[in-house]
């Protein structure tokens, strides 16, 4: 092992205040990614002590995946050491899904993040360090990364759109230097055994590739930290050309086909990458990318397209591409009942149901209440009467009717009085259930999740 000079405490804070300052967080409300293994203990400790200084307001979250038997163990530890630091800490219990073709360290990590990015917070702070990064890159050369994955992780990027910024301010500094740090002040932190198991493809690479690696190479980190910056240089400069390529073809967030259909092949994957990245997506794979491209540009007529980059749903919507958050799933027996409340609350980012009462118009409110009204997802093969001298229609032919893209047809709510189909999100109400003159009733509207008018709903 290589003999390193050690690093005094007060290094190690003022190259973490000069990052903060560089990343403009002077005055913020900073919440830390809280592990309890050293390397977030110790950016809990120098943010604390650095906290007066640059009037940070420091909160921090732990998320619990609950994948190893001492995960309650660590969350209590977590709980204890933001108390001794007088931090507020939040902790959140996750039940981890891996789906097919992903990892469990890559689902973590895809958890993780869309936990911090609903922290109430301008930023998150992680406590990445210069190891962190190399091992990233040789992760990433091996699975065939292009210019922007080979940059490594960046120090700060934004975690959503509208939400808190990443930031790494460990990201320049070792993780010897931070052990040293950490036993100079006789710091207490969480060995997770897993740390040890090659199983895991950044084990492996951590405990058998690079330590070969330095045998050979002793400065290996700062050149590969050099390597990294000139990497991220390159991308910047992509970034730049997609910046320009996009210009005009925005609208309301969307980016137009033509623009994607004029440009070569490599400026057009390279808009698509940028756009996708721009609206909180991640691209795995050059395959991917190139075959989201594919399908973007030669969608037409019936055929819509989806395709999801991390956290973000790619769709092609008449002559635009739209990247929007990917949804959770909503069982198929899933259902709800109304019991005549103004607002009722939907889960899985359903949004909400409002009711207005009026009379002598919408469903008529008895009737609805004495069948026992139902709510669930709009199902195949529903049928309504929109009016007395029109004929009863499928849902299919009403959606279509009105340029419903399927996805959004997946996600309507219905209402059904007993069995019968009685309104439909989008759509509206079956006339042979509306209220006569004089009578109570009920106009249904849709809200759907993040709306202004969502009333008290959590979105």
């Amino acid at each position: 092992m290589r003999a390193v000079a050690p690093m005094s405490p007060e290094s190690l804070e003022a190259r973490v205040a000069s990052a903060l300052d560089e990343f403009g967080m002077s005055g913020t409300r900073l919440c830390i990614g809280f592990s309890g293994g050293v390397d977030s203990t110790v950016l809990l400790d120098v943010l604390a002590r650095l906290a007066p200084r640059l009037r940070l307001q420091l909160s921090a979250v732990h998320v619990n995946h609950g994948l190893n038997p001492r995960a309650a163990d660590w969350a209590a530890f977590c709980i204890e050491r933001c108390r001794a630091y007088r931090i507020a800490l939040h902790v959140s219990e996750l039940a981890l899904r891996v789906d097919a073709g992903t990892g469990i360290e890559a689902a973590a990590r895809t958890a993780r993040h869309a936990v911090f990015a609903q922290q109430p917070a301008d930023a998150v702070a992680l406590a990445h360090n210069l190891d962190d990064q190399i091992e990233t890159m040789l992760l990433r050369i091996t699975r065939g990364a292009g210019m922007r994955g080979l940059a490594g992780m960046p120090a700060m990027r934004p975690l959503s759109q509208g939400g808190p910024r990443l930031v790494r301010p460990l990201l320049g500094t070792t993780r010897e230097e931070i052990l040293a740090y950490a036993r100079q002040r006789g710091l207490e932190w969480i060995e997770d055994d897993s740390n040890a198991q090659t199983r895991f493809d950044r084990n492996f690479v951590r405990h058998e590739l690079l330590p070969r690696l330095e045998q050979r190479f002793p400065a290996y980190r700062r050149t590969w930290a050099r390597a990294s910056a000139n990497l991220a240089d390159a991308a910047e400069v992509l970034d730049e050309v997609a910046t320009g390529d996009a210009e005009g073809a925005l609208e309301a967030g969307c980016l137009e086909v033509s623009r994607l259909r004029i440009l070569g092949p490599a400026r057009a994957r390279n808009l698509l990458h940028w756009f996708i990245v721009r609206s909180g997506g991640t691209v795995s794979s050059r395959e991917r990318l190139q075959e989201a491209l594919r399908q973007m540009l030669h969608a037409g007529g019936e055929r819509h397209p989806e395709l999801t980059f991390g956290q973000v749903v790619l769709r092609r919507q008449a002559d635009h591409v739209e990247a929007a958050a990917s949804m959770p799933a909503v069982p198929d027996d899933w259902e709800m009942s109304w019991g005549g409340e103004d607002l009722l609350c939907m889960p899985h980012g359903l949004g909400a149901l409002r009711f207005d009462a009026v009379r002598g118009d919408g469903l008529n409110r008895r009737h609805l209440l004495d069948a026992g009204v139902r709510v669930r997802l709009r199902r195949s093969g529903g049928r309504l009467k929109l009016a007395a001298d029109r004929p009863t229609r499928t849902l299919k032919n009403l959606l279509h009717e009105r340029g419903v893209p399927p996805w959004q047809r997946k996600r309507l709510p219905a209402l059904f009085a007993g069995d019968t189909l009685v309104w439909v999100a989008r759509v509206g109400m079956d006339c042979r259930f509306a209220a006569a003159a004089g009578e109570a009733g009920v106009i249904p509207q849709w809200i759907p999740p993040g709306a202004p008018e969502g009333g008290s709903c959590e979105a």
